[in-house]
Parts: structure tokens; C-alpha cells; sequence
């Protein structure tokens, strides 16, 4: 071991201060690959830890929570549950909810703009017997004005006395702030966002009369009653909803599971191709050390000794990489955050997360991560450096590395890529709360990628197969003609990388082709309207048939429909439960069908059991297929068509509107649709609607189109970074690697130019090398890119979010990307070769 020291501190370190650049460069490219996957697992976990605060009751966690199967509790339900429990000691907290919004945020006309906050109704009397459970700063000295408005978290900013303008539903109401709540360690303490209220005062100002939304359960088990958590939740569970307290939070992170694992994917394929650029490098530390190398073998060091050393030194690269990597990650998260909590807000729920916190698991995952990257990729040149002989390492004409013949073996390519081919059939792994992983479908594109960089030889060869018109051609294709290890690699960087940017190109611009499509088939309505503090995917705001009505009544106004919506708890999942009017629906052709219903009016059924319309994603999410009969909430339902919806990934079951209504025994709207009459300008009706309705937002159809479009590309923004850092990762992997050749030549280069061959003739020959490695790359990347593409669109989205979309190529782009690959390619590899040509024979690190 002090051999191995002693070669660490005498020669590995005193390479690092020669060539301070280089090693450098060398920690920059480990940074990057470590800090892209922190930062997208920093920003997301952030966004998420906001989604699940948002759902977070204001007591510590409840054992269960009791709901109404259809509809709302009543305070009967409350005494029934008390009688259904009897003599057993548990607190029963009673909670009406509702998602708010401060009228003075204007927000910038985008949705999800606007901030949304919590109004929370709950029994304060009950609240304050739950000692220790309830927050602090409730006691006695302040039930004197217990109702004279709302309680807010000091993160809000609001004090005692202060008015809030807020919008509820289609309203927009005043209410003062009774006090705020103090932060008191070791008691729960009230998130920012929460407004809590008495419930009779909660229930007066969201209009609710008796109605209540949960039933909190606090039991706690004693020698009286060993099993009460369990007694309690069985008795109640025979005439209620009832889930487990902490299923709120798990929710929320199976809701957007599939959008975390998305982007976490796609930085651990940008990983991938920055492994590639890590081994150039370190294979090129390697090689400049060939003759220190030899030297260390002669004075007998062993080849142990010299491995144990090269992998120490990468080791410590690697934990200087990290370190930096974790600063750079952490940059990165702050800058993308914002992108990934609007995409959340738009398509899962309300988040306010604008900063993303690090911890030091995640510090030390992205260690890992750096660390074991640049083991991985020393390991091979770390092996070549200890079993090569000395007479071979020492000498100005040493053997070109050529690699092992396993590196060689192109059917190794090939037959990963049949691998992929087989794989893709797999099914999806299913979990019982409607959770999919595409775990055959993400070990497809992982093989798919790295098989298409082992065959891309094949190619390169190819390449190499045209005539030579000169000397310069004969040189550069000779190096072609029987690939190293080297040319091998950073073809294969290439291919990935390109691949990695073909296959999501394809998948983006295939979902903004179909987007387009259902957009056109479902939107005809001219004006659309929605509560103003409707902001997110899990906003509670509703428009009563009040405002519905003056709406109708609006000038210029020809039609209208409105749309119900509810979010029940089923086979262990969240799903949306619409009710719309189907004659409306019919008549406009409103409706994108994936299976047609048999007839046309299926509303109409001589059959007790309820009709009812399942999106896509709810019959991939359940396995649900027309014709089947579910049971959903104490009702027969069958199921008579299939219709593509892409704006929900949980699942969306449509009923007619009549039944709707009696089910959840409300006739309050979630959206409204107006149809104005011939020659009405949308823009005046809408300006004049919103001067009326503060309460309400009101949108045309352009503008509604333009903002569907912009949700979903902004889902797609981080991916673009990847693409474009994947790509510039493998163009300078290509500069590493002929950096590396030519330093291997130079001794042969020395020789061409004292043959007669001038330096120019040099560096074009170095530059069309690595003009037949950059084309080798581009076509098999966009080829490879192409069916990864496929499988991005037909297997992992569907299988992820069962939304089916057609394949859209832009072959302009793909063009383009190819030409500024090669082009790029091309001048990087001139670069090299116009500083190989001025090389000496003899060459020491600077």
C-alpha cells in the first residue's frame, strides 16, 4: 500500500499541477454528468415535497380519513360515526376544505400563474382537546375571538386585523385575520399556505350549510383497547370511504411517479453519455504516462500496485468531480424548479415550492454517483496500463492500443439491439394503486442506446470502404479501416448522444402533432370559462348555477354547456369522475373517440346499470376495456366507449350530466363552454364577462389552445437541456479521443513529415478522421434515434401515461441535427489535428 501511495503522491500528483488544465477539464466533465442527475432529482423532489405539504392536514397524522362514497358528509354522518364506534376513545375532527385565491394576484394571464392557498374548516373545540396534536398559539386566552375570521401561518406575512381579499369559487369574499399562529417547536405548526377557520363560520362562508368534505380519525392504541386503530377503521369502513392518514401523502407521490421517473431517466441516460467522455479522458491520462509507466514496471512495481493507483487517482477525480457536481447540481435545481413546479401545478396540484433544499443523502447519492462513474470508466485503461509489457509502454514506435477483442466484437451490438427489439414487447409492471412502472421498457431504450454505439462500428467501416483520392484520404481511412478501442468509443458517444436527442425530438414532436389534433377536435367552443382561482390540477373552485344561468344570458351568447367534476378514491388510486350533457357533446362533435360507443345516443339505455365513457389512461391504468361493468362508489357502471383525453394521467370516467348531479347531489359547474352567435368578437364578450365576474377567468378558444400547448411543451423544457448537453458531451468525447490517437502517433506523425507530408496535409488527415467518426455517429444515432422514438411513443408514454399519440418525425430538424454534428464533429477533429501537426515526436504534459 505505500508503493501505491508513494505513486500517487509523487507521480499522479505532480501530473495534476503539469497539466492543471487538463485535469481540470477532466473534473469538470465528472461534475456535469453527477450535477444534471442532482439537479433534475433536486428540482422535482422539491416540487413534489411542496405537492405533498399541500395535502398535509393541520393535526399530526390522522389514522384514518372517512369520506362519503358519493358527495359530502353531513353532521348526521358525524353522530352516526360516534354511534357506529361507541364507547371506544377516539377524537373524530370534522374538516370542510377549500382551494383559495388572493384576488390581489393577478398572476401574468398564464394558468398556474396565480397562487393557491388552503381554507381550512375545522372544529375548533375538538381541535384544542387534542393536546399536543393541534397547533400551538389556539389556547384559551384566544377562544374570545375564536370566529372572528381566519388564522394564518407567520410565513404568510399577514398580521392581526389585516383583510384578505380571496377568491372562492366564482365569488371573491373579505376576511380578517383573527390571529397568527406561532411557530412552537415539537407541535405541528400551520404551512404557509393553510387558512384555518372555525367550521360553523367556514361552513357559512363556503356556503355549505351542514355539508363537510372528511372526518379526521385520531386513535391511539392502550391496554384497554389493544387493537383500536384497527376496530376503528373495519366498523367505519362498512359505511364509508375510509383510507389510512398517511395514504394523502403517498398519493401524491404516485400521482406524479411517473413524472418524476421520467426525468430521472432521462438525466441517467445523459449520465450514460457522459461515461463514454469519462473513459476518453482517462484512457488519455493513461496514455500520456505510457513511458512513466513502463519505467515504474522495470523498477519492479507490480502491475497490482500500478491498477490500485491509477483507480485511487480516479477515485479522487471523481470525489473532486462530485463535490463540484453537488454545487453545480444544486445551481441547476434552483434554475429548474420553477419549470417543474408550473408543470406540476398545471397537471397534478397545487405546489408553491420555488427553491429546492439539499440534503445530505442527496449530496452523498451524487458522490456516489461521480465516484463510481469514474471507477467505472478507469477500470479498463487502469488494466491496460498494468498488463502491458514494458517494452511496449518505453520507445518512441510503441503498438497503437488497439483495445481487447471483446471491444471489437460487434455482435455484441447487434445482439443487444435485438435484446431491445424483445423487450419492448414486455408487458408493464402493475401495482395494486394503478402505479406503472415500464421497467422492460426503460431496460429496452438503456440497451437500444448502448448496442447501437457497439454496431456503429459497422458503419465506420463502411465509411472507410470509399476510394481514396489521395494521399491524405488514404491515411485518414486507413485508421477506418481496423477501428481501436478508441475510434470505437467515440463513434459510440456520438451515436448514444444523438439518439438520446433523435428519440426525444420524436416523442416531443409527436405529442405537439396529436396535442394539435385532439386540441382541434374537442375545443370548438368560442369562449370557456372557469373560477379565477381555478390554478391547479387539484383546485376545488366550482361556478354555481347562479352565475351559470347570467352567463346564458349574456349578449351574443348562443349555447352553453358546463362540465362537473369530482375526484374519488378508487381500486386504491385518485380518479376524476366528470358529468357533462351529451346531447351538447354530440351535436359539436366534442368527443376524440379511441373506441366508439356502439350508438350513437349511448346515454340512452334501457339497462338499470349507468353508462358511462373511461378516457384512455383510466382503462391503461386499471385494465378496464368496453363492455366491462365496474363498480364504482356503490354503483353499476358499464362502460360503452373510450375516449383520448390528454390532460389527465389518473384516469377520467365521463357520466351523463342527470346522473352525475344525483350521485354527488350537486348542480355546481367546473368549466363552462359558450357558443357565441355568428359575427359576436369573442374578445369583447370575454372583456365584458370578466368586468362583471372578478371571480370568474375567462378565456377565448386561441387563447385556451395557446395555453394547452404551452403546459404541455413546458413539461417537455428540461428535456431539452439534456438533449443539447448529451450532444456537446459526444462532440468533445470525439475531440478526446483523436487527441488521444494522435498523441499515440505522434511518433508516426513525426515520420509522414519527414517523408515530404506537410503539417496542412497532417491536419486534414486528422480531420477527415474524425469526419468519418462524426457521420459514422450522426447516421447511426438518428437511424438508432428513430425506433428509440417508437418506443418513447408506443411503449414507455403509453405505458406511463396511457395516452396514445401518433408518430410525428420533423425531418428538417433531424436533418439539421445530423449536418451540425458532422460540421461540429469535423472542425473539433481539425482543431486536433492542426495541434497534433505541430507536435513533436516528444511530447510532455504542460
Amino acid at each position: 500500500m505505500s508503493t501505491v501511495l508513494l505513486i500517487l503522491r509523487r507521480c499522479a500528483l505532480r501530473h495534476w499541477r503539469l497539466a492543471f488544465r487538463q485535469q481540470l477539464a477532466l473534473t469538470l466533465i465528472l461534475a456535469l454528468g453527477s450535477s444534471v442527475y442532482l439537479a433534475v432529482r433536486l428540482a422535482s423532489n422539491a416540487a413534489l415535497s411542496g405537492f405533498e405539504t399541500f395535502t398535509d392536514g393541520v393535526t399530526r397524522q390522522p389514522d384514518w380519513t372517512v369520506q362519503a362514497l358519493t358527495g359530502s358528509l353531513h353532521e348526521s354522518d358525524l353522530r352516526s360515526m360516534r354511534e357506529t364506534l361507541g364507547p371506544r376513545p377516539v377524537s373524530l375532527l370534522s374538516v370542510v376544505e377549500e382551494t383559495v385565491t388572493p384576488a390581489s394576484d393577478k398572476g401574468n394571464g398564464e394558468i398556474g400563474s396565480r397562487a393557491t392557498w388552503r381554507l381550512l374548516g375545522v372544529d375548533f373545540i375538538a381541535l384544542l382537546n387534542l393536546r399536543g396534536q393541534a397547533p400551538a398559539g389556539l389556547g384559551d386566552s384566544n377562544m374570545q375571538s375564536i370566529h372572528a375570521g381566519v388564522y394564518v401561518s407567520p410565513k404568510l406575512g399577514a398580521k392581526a386585523g389585516e383583510e384578505l381579499r380571496l377568491i372562492v369559487d366564482d365569488r371573491v369574499i373579505t376576511l380578517q385575520v383573527a390571529g397568527v399562529v406561532p411557530e412552537v417547536p415539537g407541535v405541528p405548526s400551520l404551512p404557509a399556505h393553510l387558512l384555518l377557520m372555525d367550521l360553523p363560520e367556514a361552513q357559512s362562508v363556503l356556503q355549505r350549510g351542514d355539508r363537510l368534505d372528511r372526518v379526521e380519525v385520531l386513535s391511539q392504541d392502550s391496554t384497554l383497547f389493544p387493537n383500536l386503530r384497527e376496530e376503528t377503521g373495519a366498523l367505519l369502513k362498512a359505511h364509508w370511504q375510509v383510507r389510512g392518514g398517511s395514504d394523502r401523502r403517498q398519493l401524491a407521490g404516485t400521482m406524479t411517479q411517473a413524472f418524476r421517473l421520467n426525468l430521472t431517466i432521462l438525466s441517467l441516460l445523459a449520465l450514460l453519455v457522459g461515461g463514454y467522455l469519462i473513459f476518453q479522458a482517462l484512457d488519455g491520462v493513461v496514455l500520456r504516462r505510457r513511458n512513466e509507466i513502463g519505467i515504474l514496471k522495470s523498477l519492479g512495481v507490480t502491475d497490482r500496485a500500478i491498477q490500485i493507483a491509477f483507480l485511487l487517482e480516479a477515485a479522487l477525480l471523481g470525489l473532486c468531480g462530485g463535490a463540484l457536481g453537488v454545487l453545480l447540481g444544486w445551481l441547476g435545481a434552483q434554475a429548474a424548479v420553477g419549470g417543474v413546479t408550473k408543470t406540476m401545478n398545471a397537471l397534478y396540484g397545487a405546489t408553491s415550492e420555488q427553491q429546492a433544499s439539499l440534503s445530505v443523502s442527496e449530496a452523498l447519492l451524487a458522490l456516489s454517483i461521480s465516484i463510481l462513474a469514474s471507477l467505472i470508466a478507469a477500470w479498463w485503461p487502469a488494466r491496460m496500463a498494468a498488463c502491458t509489457p514494458p517494452a511496449h509502454m518505453l520507445g518512441n514506435h510503441a503498438m497503437p492500443f488497439e483495445g481487447g477483442s471483446l471491444w471489437r466484437t460487434e455482435w455484441i451490438g447487434w445482439a443487444m439491439l435485438l435484446a431491445a427489439l424483445l423487450l419492448a414487447q414486455l408487458p408493464v409492471l402493475r401495482f395494486e394503486n394503478g402505479t406503472r412502472l415500464p421497467l422492460a421498457g426503460y431496460s429496452a431504450a438503456l440497451l437500444w442506446l448502448v448496442g447501437a454505439g457497439l454496431a456503429a462500428s459497422t458503419i465506420l467501416r463502411f465509411v472507410a470502404r470509399r476510394k481514396a483520392l489521395s494521399a491524405v484520404w488514404r491515411i485518414a481511412l486507413s485508421h477506418l479501416r481496423r477501428p481501436t478501442v478508441r475510434h470505437r468509443f467515440a463513434v459510440a458517444a456520438l451515436a448514444s448522444a444523438v439518439a438520446m436527442t433523435t428519440g426525444m425530438a420524436v416523442m416531443v414532436a409527436s405529442f405537439d402533432h396529436t396535442m394539435r389534433g385532439w386540441i382541434d377536435r374537442t375545443m370548438k367552443a368560442d369562449i370557456y370559462v372557469s373560477s379565477a382561482g381555478a390554478q391547479s390540477a387539484s383546485s376545488t373552485h366550482a361556478i354555481t348555477q347562479k352565475k351559470v344561468a347570467e352567463l346564458g344570458k349574456e349578449p351574443g351568447v348562443a349555447e352553453l354547456a358546463f362540465v362537473q367534476a369530482k375526484t374519488l378514491l378508487w381500486q386504491g388510486g385518485e380518479v376524476l369522475v366528470l358529468g357533462t350533457n351529451p346531447v351538447f357533446a354530440h351535436k359539436h362533435d366534442l368527443y376524440a373517440w379511441v373506441q366508439a360507443p356502439q350508438h350513437q345516443e349511448w346515454w340512452k339505455t334501457d339497462e338499470s346499470i349507468t353508462p358511462a365513457i373511461i378516457s384512455e389512461s383510466w382503462s391503461e391504468r386499471f385494465s378496464t376495456h368496453v363492455g366491462d361493468v365496474i363498480d364504482l362508489a356503490g354503483h353499476q357502471v358499464r362502460v360503452v366507449a373510450m375516449n383520448a383525453e390528454y390532460g389527465n394521467e389518473r384516469g377520467s370516467l365521463t357520466l351523463p350530466s342527470e346522473v352525475f348531479r344525483s350521485w354527488f347531489e350537486t348542480d355546481e359547474a367546473w368549466r363552462v363552454a359558450l357558443m357565441l352567435k355568428s359575427g359576436v368578437d369573442a374578445e369583447s364578450v370575454r372583456s365584458r364577462i370578466e368586468a362583471k365576474q372578478p371571480g370568474l377567468s375567462v378565456f377565448t378558444n386561441t387563447h385556451l389552445r395557446r395555453e394547452a400547448l404551452r403546459i404541455f411543451r413546458q413539461t417537455f423544457s428540461v428535456t431539452h437541456a439534456l438533449e443539447v448537453i448529451g450532444v456537446i458531451v459526444a462532440v468533445v468525447g470525439l475531440g478526446l479521443a483523436l487527441t488521444s490517437l494522435l498523441l499515440e502517433r505522434r511518433a508516426v506523425l513525426a515520420t509522414l513529415h519527414s517523408l515530404g507530408m506537410s503539417r496542412r496535409e497532417i491536419a486534414r488527415s486528422a480531420a477527415l478522421e474524425g469526419l468519418g467518426v462524426a457521420c459514422a455517429g450522426a447516421f447511426t444515432g438518428i437511424a438508432a434515434g428513430l425506433w428509440l422514438g417508437w418506443l418513447l411513443v408506443y411503449r414507455i408514454n403509453k405505458q406511463c401515461f396511457g395516452w396514445t399519440l401518433q408518430f410525428h418525425a420533423v425531418w428538417w430538424h433531424l436533418a439539421v441535427l445530423g449536418a451540425a454534428v458532422v460540421v461540429t464533429g469535423m472542425l473539433v477533429a481539425a482543431m486536433v489535428g492542426r495541434w497534433a501537426a505541430l507536435l513533436p515526436a516528444e511530447h510532455t504534459e504542460e
